[in-house]
């Protein structure tokens, strides 16, 4: 059975755990409170919901187009651009007080379908409900230039600008008038207003676009894009490790090694982890509507993309079951079982000693975390921005978010960890380079968050990657799971408590306690099915 810690080192790890979970609360937990930016906050003080949302847009489209909305689907959508200069730049506060409530980067995106089979996209504050920026794409361009820019600049009036403000404009072929307000300027970034006057069902002038963002300087914009492209393609070549190179490598010496193993071996949490990761996947579809803009994605473009998407996920589905039996038979084969079965001696006891040892150990990594997010801050400058594609807006059902945490910790402790540790200290002979590989790869699957620079995951990762190699190679492939399951659980259930919504509260707390109830489970479960039969006396 894998080694657990010392009697006597509890103490030690549960000092360690105190002292970590102290530094995550003072660096990142109690600077969100303070912060309007961040995510969470935002979730916590909203007062217009979806539904309070879209009810306002169809009221305003009504009134507004002149035209009556048969279909309404809402979505949480952002400007990262913006959000992440002013983030870079230390201006959050600053904007969140000038110019939130006027230009927000973060809103609810209402797309209606008009009885005319016209698109329309409402924006709508998702604090105070107000409507911030629309675009119908119905309607005749207007045609004359000089009335086309007297009605976009009484629209802008309308809205609160002043006539002073609104000297610098360009007008395009489409019907719009593009404004540079004077005034309306933060750090190197200005306030672009885009108004569209178009003719209406009745024939009438309709302003048919109207929007206000602020443009981040181009030399950022330029940066950002190229950031983006080095993460496309590292996040590429991950994908393929994980799901090609690992699956045809972990088949080959699944068979290899298959009678030091069992092909059942994994079969069950392969199947758990399946269903959930589809499950998961598909549930995100409106962060992938977000991405793609105000492109219209018909019925049948969803059903496509979702075919894909469980397409795509079927190779990883492999990889993991076949590293899983692989790895498992290659340690097994060096006399190293880091992944007990369920029917040796002790399995139940170990079971219930990894979760009590892995909620100190994620503990001491959050910790850890935050004090590499500091150090990157301060040393090469790291700052992050909002993501509609993830955020908890845009899942269909937020309780269930947490169980990703349990896809991770499943999918990549046994690609990464069980099998990826094995096959290459079998070609290395060096545990180090054997735990480095797999790490690098694990990292540059995860350079596509909204954290810059982009090398900023990579170099976190890389160290709390190494640390899971360690703990694998330690406390086995059970504490390892159970670690990165809980340390991902935490900071998941923070966004489901900032809700304040007593389904997700308590989904969350369900989550956190989770861990122990399985392996209270099974430890319950294995002493009941072994347990040890008494000596027959000699008579």
């Amino acid at each position: 059975m894998v080694n657990s810690i010392a009697p006597g080192d509890w103490k030690r790890f549960m000092w360690a755990a105190i002292i970590g979970a102290v530094i995550f609360v003072l660096a990142q937990i109690l600077p969100s409170q303070g912060s309007s930016s961040m995510e969470e906050e935002s979730i916590a003080s909203v007062k217009a919901s979806k539904s309070k949302a879209e009810q306002q847009a169809l009221q305003f489209a009504k009134e507004h187009f002149r035209e009556e909305p048969v279909e309404a689907h809402t979505i949480y959508q952002t400007d990262s651009l913006a959000a992440g200069y002013f983030s870079k730049q230390k201006l959050t506060s600053k904007f969140d007080k000038a110019y939130g409530n006027d230009f927000p980067y973060d809103t609810f995106r209402v797309q209606l379908k008009m009885k005319d089979d016209t698109n329309a996209f409402v924006y709508v504050h998702m604090t105070t409900g107000k409507v911030v920026g629309w675009n119908w794409k119905g309607g005749v361009p207007f045609p004359e230039e000089q009335s086309l820019v007297q009605k976009a600049t009484q629209a802008a009036l309308d809205a609160g600008f002043r006539q002073e403000e609104l000297t610098e404009t360009i007008t395009s072929p489409r019907g719009e008038v593009v404004f540079y307000p004077k005034g309306y300027k933060l750090g190197e970034a200005n306030l672009m207003l885009t108004v569209g006057v178009a003719s209406g069902p009745d024939g009438k002038p309709v302003i048919n676009r109207y929007k206000a963002v602020f443009t981040p300087p181009a030399d950022y914009v330029s940066n950002i894009d190229k950031q983006k492209g080095i993460a496309n393609v590292l996040s590429v070549v991950s994908l393929l490790y994980m799901a090609l190179m690992t699956l045809v490598l972990a088949i080959i010496y699944a068979v290899l090694y298959r009678r030091h193993t069992t092909f059942k071996r994994g079969l069950f949490i392969s199947a758990l982890f399946t269903i959930f990761y589809i499950y998961s996947n598909l549930d995100m579809m409106d962060g992938i509507m977000a991405q793609s803009g105000e492109e219209i994605m018909t019925d049948q473009g969803k059903l496509v993309m979702q075919i894909i998407t469980v397409v795509m996920l079927v190779p990883v589905a492999l990889a993991v079951y076949f590293s899983l039996v692989a790895g498992d038979g290659m340690w097994r084969s060096n006399k190293r079982p880091l992944w007990p079965g369920f029917r040796e001696k002790g399995y139940g006891d170990h079971v219930w000693r990894s979760v009590g040892l892995s909620y100190l150990l994620a503990l001491i990594l959050l910790g850890l975390q935050s004090i590499i997010f500091i150090v990157l801050e301060k040393g090469i400058g790291s700052w992050s921005t909002t993501d509609a594609t993830t955020s908890p807006y845009n899942i269909g059902t937020l309780w269930l978010l947490p169980t990703l945490a349990w896809c991770a910790a499943i999918s990549e402790e046994a690609i990464y960890r069980l099998f990826g540790i094995a096959i290459f200290k079998r070609w290395f002979k060096n545990t180090f380079i054997a735990s480095l590989i797999p790490t690098v790869m694990w990292a540059l699957g995860h350079v596509g968050y909204p954290i810059f620079p982009f090398y900023t995951r990579v170099i976190e990762l890389v160290i709390l990657g190494l640390l899971f190699c360690f703990i694998f190679m330690r406390f086995g492939f059970i504490t390892a799971v159970f670690t990165h399951a809980i340390l991902d659980t935490l900071l998941m259930s923070l966004s489901l408590v900032a809700t304040g919504e007593a389904i997700n509260v308590t989904a969350a707390i369900i989550y956190v306690v989770l861990p122990v109830i399985i392996a209270g489970g099974i430890r319950y479960w294995h002493r009941k099915r072994f347990r040890p039969q008494p000596d027959i006396p000699l008579t």
